[in-house]
């Protein structure tokens, strides 16, 4: 019980001409550091400084002159019968606090309009009144000291001056006061929790931000978001918005299940959480930490699902079909609305059937009766939030894919029509595990240069190529290929382009020529582009095969992968994550919201996002989609920005149409990369898949 009797405030009672205000919301915090003794509560029975022998505290306790009177105080009664549980003070309309000289800080956020003497309540001291806006103001008495003056606008937790002994008072303390406002009405921040009608009306409920009078606390951290590693997640979050008042000293990071945790420096908004299982679906939240306390649990994360990391080799196979739902090869039929089909690519086309880590899959849709995309992910996983492949009803089109296995050894195909479709898959290649190690497979960047365009015989090759035919084109050597060496290539990456073909066909690209699968299919007078991942013959040569009607050709070279010949360990091996939206202009994610318009080059951060580390990159892969573009055009990637047209294209589309292309980008010397429009104005979505050391 209280140890200190303090003398009552005199003045003129409150005016009570209404009741407290309905659906008030909580705001207050504690206006002290640190718990501190109660030696008056609100007297709920009279709180307007008169006597009727009863107090009643909010959670229903009443004391009665009628049990006894503390003979030092007269205003204070037992609670029991003959009892000496005393309870203090009738009439008393706020909180007596046991602060001998020390700060004193303003519960809530508000204006000062008080700094003084009040002239109506005299017995309160040294006053601060702060009107909070919200239809509630608060009384701070006795005070020795104030640092405020009228019209002060004050924050939570600011130091509004110094408990002390002034007006009525027997001993250093704090008077804490609660009002509506209008009228003038004290009441009780505690609202009323006892059995039975409050005696007193005008409470507005509980009015503590926690419930309890507790020192202020962060609020929670906002959008935390996770990219998928090894074992682990990657977690980023926005710090609270509101900190308490004091510093924040730490996060924590929390799994859910499992509760794999992680602490964090304060001023960090990042971290790796470690010690998860690959495969299994996590949420993350994240807490604030400050001396007083810690914030409210984050919004839990979207589900995140750690996969196997794979800095791995690539290993490069002639060109193989595993996957035909037209004839049943692959094991399905047609793909039905919303259905996925889990590949096996394990021992198949040339994958081993141990050691794959991913594989190099060109994806063909066709026969799709509604419009929709195709997602690729690793089987038994969760469904990822981007796609590799849009396409139009009765619309044939293909993307390079590189696609991580799931647990169970495959790749899964989700359909994200209305409609069904058929799909093919041609098998290009394959990653290794982080214990498949050697000098071949090791990616080089170049800067992407063009090799072929035969509308301009660049290549030596004049002139549209003829159903039926193949051209030879040299990739390898001295002279303007000097970026792609002469010796020691096993594959090489190129964008091939179809432009101006007089029918639909497709195109098929081999170190040796042949026409056992398709990498680029188009319709008649469409330009379309597809990347190809695909062996060099021993002279560094490739083979380009046209179906049908003639077509000109363009390849762009964007980089080569070292040979078993290779002199030493050189080049990026590839490391894939949970494909992840990197960019969207549509709604500003990766860059400020808006369309890329006509010759506008859009620089995109990558380095230090979604799991890209900050330094040590050479390229990073990325499907690349024009979206909703207003004409004709195309997109291209560079490491920095053009002077001018570049002399190279990623992605060719048609005015209206959703085109992807994968992209191996090489990274600037800033960690960006640069996506150049050429004409009209198209909204951009890249989604990341991995990098390159």
């Amino acid at each position: 019980m209280p140890s200190a009797k303090l003398a009552p405030k005199v003045g003129r009672a409150s005016s009570i001409g209404a009741a407290g205000l309905a659906g008030a919301q909580p705001f207050l915090t504690r206006p002290y550091w640190d718990p501190h003794q109660v030696t008056s509560v609100f007297d709920h029975c009279s709180p307007d400084y008169t006597r009727d022998g009863r107090i009643c505290e909010f959670d229903g306790t009443v004391a009665s002159s009628a049990n006894g009177v503390d003979p030092t105080f007269s205003a204070g009664y037992a609670v029991t019968p003959r009892g000496s549980d005393y309870l203090y003070y009738d009439g008393h309309n706020g909180w007596d606090l046991a602060l001998n000289y020390e700060p004193l800080l303003a519960a809530a956020p508000g204006t000062v309009t008080l700094a003084g003497y009040d002239p109506n309540n005299p017995g309160f001291g040294q006053t601060v009144i702060i009107d909070h806006g919200n239809g509630f103001s608060t009384r701070y008495g006795h005070m020795s000291q104030i640092y405020v003056n009228v019209g002060d606008h004050v924050y939570r937790t600011t130091t509004i001056g110094v408990s002390g002994n002034t007006g009525n008072s027997t001993g250093p303390h704090l008077h804490f006061g609660v009002y509506v406002t209008n009228p003038w009405n004290a009441i009780d921040p505690w609202g009323w929790t006892g059995a039975g009608s409050d005696p007193w009306p005008y409470d507005s409920g509980n009015l503590w931000l926690t419930g309890n009078p507790q020192n202020p606390l962060p609020t929670a951290p906002t959008a935390v978001s996770t990219t998928a590693g090894d074992s682990s997640a990657t977690v980023t979050w926005q710090t609270p918005a509101w900190n308490g008042g004091d510093r924040i000293y730490a996060y924590v990071v929390t799994a859910s299940p499992g509760g794999a945790s992680v602490t964090v420096d304060g001023s960090l908004n990042r971290t790796l959480l470690t010690g998860l299982s690959n495969f299994a679906s996590y949420t993350i939240a994240v807490v604030a930490y400050t001396i007083d306390g810690r914030s409210p649990d984050s919004q839990a994360s979207s589900a995140v699902t750690p996969v196997p990391a794979f800095p791995g080799r690539l290993h490069p196979v002639a060109p193989a079909r595993i996957l035909d739902t037209r004839s049943g090869l692959g094991g399905f039929s047609t793909v039905a609305p919303g259905q996925s089909v889990a590949l096996s690519v394990l021992g198949r086309g040339g994958v081993p059937s141990t050691g794959v880590a991913a594989v190099v899959l060109n994806v063909t849709e066709t026969n799709p009766t509604q419009a929709g995309f195709l997602t690729v992910y690793p089987s038994a996983t969760a469904l990822p939030n981007t796609s590799n492949l849009n396409f139009g009803p009765w619309q044939t089109s293909a993307n390079l894919v590189q696609a991580a296995l799931g647990p169970d050894g495959k790749v899964a195909l989700a359909n994200q029509s209305s409609g069904q479709v058929d799909l093919i898959g041609d098998v290009s290649g394959w990653i290794g595990t982080s214990s498949d190690g050697g000098v071949d497979g090791h990616y080089h960047p170049v800067a992407p240069g063009r090799i072929l365009d035969t509308r301009t015989s660049t290549g030596g090759h004049p002139g549209p190529v003829r159903p039926g035919a193949s051209l030879t084109l040299q990739v390898s050597g001295s002279g303007p290929l000097a970026a792609v060496p002469a010796a020691q290539v096993v594959a090489v990456a190129l964008n091939l382009t179809a432009t101006n073909p007089t029918s639909q066909s497709f195109l098929a690209v081999t170190p040796s020529g042949g026409s056992a699968v398709s990498n680029l299919n188009f319709l008649a007078w469409q330009t379309v582009a597809n990347r190809v991942i695909v062996p060099v013959s021993p002279s560094g040569q490739v083979s380009i095969y046209n179906s049908q009607g003639s077509t000109d050709v363009i390849v762009d070279v964007s980089g080569w992968f070292s040979s078993p010949a290779a002199t030493a360990t050189s080049g990026g091996l590839y490391t894939g994550v949970t494909a992840q939206r990197l960019l969207d202009t549509r709604n500003g994610t990766g860059v400020t919201a808006g369309r890329v318009g006509p010759g506008q080059t859009l620089t995109l951060p990558v380095a230090g996002r979604l799991g890209v580390p900050l330094s040590g990159m050479g390229a990073v892969l990325i499907n690349l989609t024009a979206v909703a573009p207003s004409g004709q055009s195309y997109l291209a990637v560079l490491p920095s920005t053009p002077a001018g047209p570049p002399s190279t294209s990623d992605v060719n589309f048609m005015g209206d149409q959703n085109v992807p292309n994968l992209v191996i980008a090489t990274l600037g010397s800033d960690g960006s990369i640069r996506i150049y429009n050429s004409a009209g104005s198209t909204d951009v979505v890249a989604d990341l898949l991995g990098w390159y050391s």
